[in-house]
């Protein structure tokens, strides 16, 4: 892909290989972050995510998670798991629970339920998913399932991932309100560099609808 069109789409890429490196099978893959908002204004890169599509390395996401729901919330309200990992979601609050996703493959509906350990679904399917409540329009979570190594992109908007094997990939980074962007990159030295911007200055919250498609008109009764 061009570097014109990878800025049009908001990406920003430099990639650095070290002179001398001949032989080297793995890569660290450091870089940076940048969310820009409305006016130019910096944005929070902590809640987004980067990852290497089909590269198995040191730092692959984790194949169980838990989301927890507490005081009408998910804690926490990102995670990152690899394709086939298990989340399980807990209900700490004293009323009921329903906790579904309708994004893609990964739709589940795990039903009423109250205070305990709670249910838990499989994903294995690569993508965000979006997840929510059926009875607390404001509950919303998001797990981010990978095919590949991953990072969470640190608060001053960098992220690091160790051990990638030599080769041709596609990088891809995420943020709720800066969206999705993938960009190829070749690891063939002892560190790959790697500058990301997204552009939020679109971003409009919008209410999402129940597991049946409607709203949430006189909901929340529990």
């Amino acid at each position: 892909m061009r570097r014109a069109a990878l800025e049009a789409i908001g990406i920003m890429v430099a990639v650095a290989m070290p002179a001398g490196t001949a032989g080297v099978s793995a890569a660290t893959l450091r870089g940076t972050v940048i969310i820009t908002e409305r006016n130019e204004a910096p944005g929070d890169p902590s809640r987004a995510v980067v990852w290497v599509e089909g590269a198995a390395a040191a730092g692959e996401p984790a194949t169980r998670a838990e989301i927890v729901m507490k005081n009408k919330t998910f804690e926490p309200g990102l995670v990152v798991v690899a394709a086939g990992s298990t989340v399980s979601f807990p209900n700490a609050d004293p009323i009921l629970h329903n906790v579904f996703s309708v994004s893609g493959e990964n739709r589940f509906d795990l039903g009423l339920y109250g205070r305990g350990g709670g249910r838990e679904v499989v994903l294995r399917q690569p993508g965000v998913v979006r997840v929510y409540c059926n009875v607390h329009p404001k509950m919303e979570a998001f797990v981010v399932v990978t095919s590949g190594a991953a990072a969470r992109v640190h608060p001053d908007g960098t992220f690091e991932i160790a051990g990638v094997p030599a080769g041709r990939y596609e990088l891809v980074v995420w943020d709720e309100r800066g969206g999705r962007a993938s960009q190829p990159v070749e690891v063939a030295g002892e560190t790959v560099s790697v500058s990301l911007r997204l552009d939020a200055s679109q971003y409009h919250p919008r209410p999402h609808l129940d597991k049946d498609g409607r709203p949430y008109t006189g909901r929340d009764r529990y």
